[in-house]
């Protein structure tokens, strides 16, 4: 397989981990817990069991990973992989310092299996159907809405003197906890990772127009692809809430819902502390959507706000190096979660 194949597979989803992790909350550390609400309906979330009685900080982790499971395990015969949608590692290295707490989307399992012909990761993800519960509530409003929730449960059940809660958002889950954070005051600290505070449309028109900038596209096709995306972009502002037409993978629902809001709007009226952590060749999330918010920031006049980019490293915290003539995907996962938490111990 060509690197620049293996770094499409990696981009498709932040954590895409082939690995031996187990599939049930115990093997991951984890201890289950249910809300059930008249109108939101099963919430299950999960939080980490090591030091679950001490004094720590809370952390509340949000995902993008639209209605797949925190565990896939997809079989084939009988050879199997697992793709975890959830950064493990890093649940059981936070859970030292920190509770670490997220939710399952709706209607869908900790760990489920799908039977394919061919295991194929890229092909596996995309055509996983998530159940039809979280189809009905794929918009941003039962998330936020069950995560407001949630965390109200958190502060109420877990030892945290400090009342500091941290809402860490990936992809997605940036744009989410956003949202979070603007109707939730128990939360004191915001952190973005390779997400967004603009028009999630607007990455796509984005990366035309950059490919049209460095000769991928000829500039009739630039253009033709933007009307064409355009074209699309009606349709779902025309028709947000129809759960039977879908476009990229999601129903149009789930678009009209998260792009009818725009993060920007929140966080500059946030006054608790922010990071926002991205990658410079992130096609899912541009960085030039990421050095407007910071551009604002400093217009506003406004301090609360922490940027960093990882130059060279794309969506799921991968840089491309080139050794030997080679091109190599080399993590930076590591030095990112280090910097997440140097930011929330010093802040």
């Amino acid at each position: 397989m060509k690197m620049k194949t293996i770094i499409i597979l990696l981009s498709l989803f932040l954590f895409q981990n082939i690995f031996s992790q187990g599939v049930t909350p115990e093997d991951w550390g984890l201890k289950k817990f249910n809300i059930k609400d008249a109108q939101l309906g099963n919430i299950n979330f999960y939080v980490t069991e090591n030091g679950i009685a001490e004094d720590k900080p809370i952390i509340f982790v949000v995902s993008g990973c639209n209605g797949l499971p925190t565990m896939l395990v997809v079989q084939c015969g009988e050879k199997s992989i697992q793709l975890g949608t959830v950064p493990p590692d890093q649940i059981k290295d936070f859970s030292d310092q920190f509770h670490v707490a997220f939710i399952s989307k709706a209607g869908t399992p900790f760990c489920d299996t799908v039977m394919v012909e061919e295991i194929n990761p890229m092909k596996n993800l995309e055509e996983y159907r998530p159940s039809e519960e979280y189809i009905q509530k794929c918009g941003m409003e039962w998330e936020v809405q069950a995560s407001i929730m949630v965390i109200d449960t958190l502060c109420h059940m877990l030892p945290n003197k400090e009342n500091k809660v941290i809402a860490l958002g990936f992809s997605e889950g940036g744009i989410l906890v956003t949202k979070l954070a603007a109707e939730n005051k128990k939360i004191t600290h915001l952190v973005s990772v390779i997400s967004t505070g603009l028009n999630q449309f607007y990455s796509s028109i984005i990366n035309r127009r950059m490919d049209e900038a460095t000769g991928k596209l000829t500039h009739q096709e630039a253009q033709a692809a933007v009307d064409s995306l355009f074209a699309v972009y009606k349709k779902i502002y025309d028709d947000p809430n129809n759960t039977e037409k879908w476009y990229y993978g999601h129903p149009y629902k789930r678009w009209g819902s998260f792009c009818t809001y725009i993060p920007l709007e929140d966080l500059v009226e946030l006054e608790i502390p922010i990071y926002y952590l991205n990658g410079s060749i992130d096609r899912n999330s541009p960085v030039l959507q990421s050095d407007y918010i910071m551009l604002e920031f400093l217009r506003l006049g406004k301090t609360n706000l922490t940027y960093t980019v990882l130059p060279g490293v794309e969506h799921s915290l991968y840089e491309v190096v080139v050794e030997e003539g080679e091109e190599k995907a080399i993590s930076r996962r590591k030095e990112a979660f280090k910097m997440i938490r140097d930011w929330i111990v010093s802040h």
